[in-house]
């Protein structure tokens, strides 16, 4: 039995989310407990907010010291390992997989996550 409004496996956004961080999990592993990339248990407390979250994903590594600084998140943590950019991802898919890796992986409120995701909006082409 799930609480009301957390986020089940047949919720479409973790279902589309999941589906995306297929692109992430080779890095951070299938349930999201780290391994060349770090763990993403601590998602939440890194990128308080989903945006920065968002602009991490797009820029990767590299492009966040170069448009940003060397440190990423709230404690300014040393950029040490190379992520790439998912830029060529949609960014309605960046979107899900940010949802998805915030609400599983961080423990964050499925609604709250949603809303600061800006997935109630509709996705284009629809």
């Amino acid at each position: 039995m799930t609480a009301c409004g957390e986020a089940t496996p047949k919720d479409p956004d973790i279902t589309a989310g999941r589906t995306v961080f297929g692109n992430c999990a080779p890095c951070h592993g299938r349930e999201g407990e780290g391994g060349v990339g770090p763990s993403l248990h601590s998602v939440v407390e890194t990128f308080p907010d989903c945006e920065t979250h968002l602009r991490w994903i797009s820029l990767g590594s590299q492009r966040w010291k170069d448009e940003v600084g060397d440190g990423y998140g709230t404690n300014n943590i040393p950029i040490k390992g190379a992520m790439p950019a998912f830029d060529t991802l949609s960014e309605h898919d960046r979107r899900l997989v940010a949802f998805y890796e915030r609400v599983t992986f961080g423990g964050a409120d499925p609604e709250t996550e949603r809303a600061a995701c800006r997935l109630t909006e509709t996705p284009p082409g629809s």
